[in-house]
């Protein structure tokens, strides 16, 4: 069964109904209670008066009736009926012969009401009878005459306890109650709104005052919620760093430029800029000083560009620039150079200078694209040309490019490929002694053999295999080939003596290196004087740190390292103090104008003291001569590698090589084998 609702009335509906309420229910319950009594008290009041006037009108008849005068008979019966209660009267003579004289009123039913009996007599003589016929509805049209007048007078009371109420109501509570809608409404306004004055002292002058808290209080919190908003705002779109536009703002202001500048038919210009061995500075001088320098250059290149232009952190070191109404090529080449030189400038951070530089790669709208994406992609590869091309510069975008970008994608897909289908091998190149010739280990180098460009050399594909991810995949690869190929040499007892294994620099830094040489040395049963790693010299300037947390886990496994291409990097005797390596392996550019190059003698023949003061051994690298090798025996060299000796060889040859070499006692160039 459903609840019945009370009806939703307005306030003004709700006290007017309250008024008539408490205005007409006690009247009615008055009324009736006074009808009970008004009729008891009617009743006794009526009988007494129709007793008075019977008895009147028997006292008036006394006279006639003894007289016989049938005139005033019928003069007092007349009489008796100008009483409105009575409507019949009846006087019956005592006398005989006589008839009863009746009066009565046009309307009156005979017979019928209350009737009263009266002897009349004189004397105690008695003369007659009287009766009176009294009206049976005077009480109740009495009590219906009262009624009339107390329904009047409760529905003027009803009206005028309204009338007041209802002025009382408006002005105390309407009004009120309408300018509280107006102030309640202009709390969730944002325009200026004065507080509304409140003098009275009741509820709706406090409820009111209260709501001016109210407001001042909401209109804190939207300024609160105002400012958190353009905070959260400036951190999704800005980098927290510079304060410039990060990637997400960049790319709807270039998408908008994009549509004016085809809306407009102008041009556009995007630079993307890479600061060149920016993480060197954080490995050297750390993170903070690399903010820093963050900071200052992102400062430049704001103070360079044109306050039209827009200056972007893309991420780490990498920003973008847009050039808008750049049409011409000399000026934005203009401004890339501005920004190159600005760029340039040594930062002073820690109390000395610190100088990085920067490649650029620019695209043009819309002649290298009329979409953003492709403008950021066409920028991005022209960038990557410009650190191929040597750093330091910048590179407008050319179609060729994207060949390259084409052939490079193939070259990993390839890469994963040869992975899975163990299309790489391993060839040994022999270290013999300076002295002796006598075998003293080899150098592990990998080799492609693809299946339709045949083999492939190192050179045109490591640094794919670095950019793609593989490296420390292949890497790996290269170690476990390795540690099996000691441990069949070892079966097969040839005298291999250590085989070094290159570790590029990424791969020196990954955290799995470690691991990865302890299973392989495990599971081949390698001892740690039989595998040798060797890095080039550019791994010990970078993540100095990490590089002599790994030094050191190396050195608790026994192994010993041998430093790569030393001399062609920025070569400190501080890394050789704080690492140790086992060897020095002297470059080959510095090996191949030997002995005639003057230059060359003096910085090999320091190498090698150096060297020698450290108890370090030193490999000179890409020998092909007798001349050559004389002067390296000469200077005190330790370890040859090159051509004179022999060229990569695969297992199977290199064993043969190491069982001629291990057989003879003295040098002897008979013993070179080629390919």
């Amino acid at each position: 069964m459903a609840l019945l609702r009370w009806p939703s009335l307005s306030i003004r509906t709700t006290v007017l109904l309250a008024i008539a309420g408490a205005v007409l229910l006690p009247t009615f319950a008055g009324w009736h209670l006074e009808q009970r009594f008004t009729h008891d008290a009617q009743e006794q009041l009526l009988a007494q008066s129709r007793q008075a006037v019977l008895g009147m009108t028997a006292a008036a008849l006394v006279e006639p009736l003894w007289s016989i005068d049938p005139g005033a008979v019928a003069a007092v019966a007349r009489s008796a009926m100008a009483d409105p209660a009575v409507v019949a009267v009846r006087v019956t003579e005592r006398r005989p012969l006589t008839r009863p004289l009746q009066l009565a009123r046009p309307n009156h039913v005979p017979d019928l009401g209350p009737v009263l009996h009266a002897t009349v007599a004189r004397e105690g003589v008695p003369l007659g009878e009287l009766e009176l016929w009294f009206d049976p509805g005077q009480i109740d049209r009495a009590i219906a005459e009262r009624r009339r007048a107390t329904l009047l007078l409760a529905a003027l009371q009803v009206m005028m306890s309204g009338l007041v109420l209802m002025a009382v109501l408006h002005r105390r509570l309407l009004l009120p109650i309408e300018r509280l809608k107006r102030q309640a409404s202009a709390l969730a306004s944002r325009d200026t709104v004065e507080p509304m004055v409140w003098n009275r002292r009741d509820e709706l002058n406090e409820l009111g005052c209260h709501l001016n808290d109210v407001h001042a209080r909401v209109g804190d919190l939207f300024g609160q919620l105002e400012r958190k908003q353009a905070d959260l705002e400036k951190i999704a779109l800005h980098d927290g760093l510079t304060g410039l536009p990060n990637r997400t703002l960049f790319q709807a202001l270039l998408a908008a430029a994009v549509t004016s500048a085809r809306r407009d038919r102008r041009g556009l210009a995007l630079l993307f800029i890479d600061l060149d061995r920016f993480k060197s500075v954080n490995d050297t001088i750390g993170h903070a000083a690399g903010d820093t320098l963050l900071e200052t250059l992102s400062s430049r290149m704001r103070d360079t560009l044109r306050a039209a232009d827009v200056v972007c952190r893309y991420s780490g070191d990498e920003f973008v620039v847009l050039l808008h109404d750049a049409s011409a090529t000399d000026e934005v080449a203009a401004t890339a150079d501005r920004l190159l030189k600005a760029l340039e400038a040594p930062v002073l951070i820690q109390f000395r200078p610190v100088a990085v530089s920067a490649s650029i790669g620019i695209s043009l709208f819309p002649g290298d694209g009329i979409e953003p994406e492709a403008l950021i992609r066409h920028a991005d590869t022209a960038m990557y040309a410009a650190k191929g091309l040597g750093r330091a510069r910048c590179v407008f975008f050319r179609p060729e490019f994207n060949s390259r970008l084409q052939a490079t994608a193939q070259l990993e897909q390839e890469l994963k490929r040869a992975l899975a289908e163990g299309q790489f091998e391993l060839h040994y190149q022999p270290q013999v002694a300076c002295d002796s010739g006598q075998l003293l280990g080899c150098e592990a180098l990998i080799r492609w053999h693809h299946p339709d460009r045949g083999m492939v050399s190192p050179l045109q594909f490591i640094g794919a295999a670095e950019q793609c991810g593989l490296i420390n995949e292949l890497g790996a690869w290269t170690v476990r080939s390795a540690c099996a190929q000691i441990a069949a040499w070892k079966r097969d007892r040839v005298p291999f003596g250590t085989v070094a294994v290159n570790v590029s620099a990424l791969e020196f830094r990954h955290h799995r290196l470690v691991d990865t040489l302890t299973r392989a040395m495990a599971d081949f049963d390698v001892l740690p004087h039989e595998l040798e790693i060797e890095i080039t010299e550019s791994v010990l300037m970078t993540d100095t740190d990490t590089t002599q947390r790994i030094v050191e886990h190396l050195h608790g496994l026994g192994l010993r390292l041998a430093v790569d291409d030393f001399g062609t990097g920025y070569s400190s005797l501080a890394y050789l103090k704080r690492l140790r390596p086992s060897k020095v392996k002297i470059d080959r550019s510095f090996v191949r104008d030997l002995p005639g190059d003057e230059d060359d003698r003096v910085l090999v023949q320091a190498v090698v003291q150096l060297a020698a003061a450290m108890g370090i051994r030193v490999v000179a690298e890409g020998v092909e001569t007798e001349a050559q090798r004389g002067f390296l025996h000469t200077v005190g060299c330790d370890m040859l590698q090159g051509y004179l000796i022999s060229r990569p060889q695969p297992a199977a040859q290199f064993a043969l090589f190491a069982m001629q070499v291990g057989t003879a006692p003295d040098f002897a160039i008979t013993a070179v084998m080629e390919d």
